[in-house]
């Protein structure tokens, strides 16, 4: 329903694997293969661990509010 340049775009948006994931869930249907939704779904939530990883051993942003005593 999406016009078609947004069509192209989101296949990038992680919440339309997971909006396929629920509706598969209560309804038994899914514009997404339930399999490929599980697995973006996954990939999404390593590439956040990833970042969160990242800023606490890096300290990044996170060292300046610490000694100025206000946020960035």
């Amino acid at each position: 329903m999406l016009p078609p340049p947004w069509q192209q775009f989101s296949p990038f948006n992680p919440a339309v694997y997971l909006i396929s994931c629920f509706r598969w869930s209560f309804y038994g249907v899914a514009d997404v293969s339930v399999a490929l939704s599980l697995g973006m779904t996954l990939l999404f939530m390593l590439l956040c661990l990833a970042a969160v990883r990242w800023i606490f051993e890096t300290g990044y942003r996170l060292k300046t509010w610490e000694r100025s005593g206000t946020p960035p």
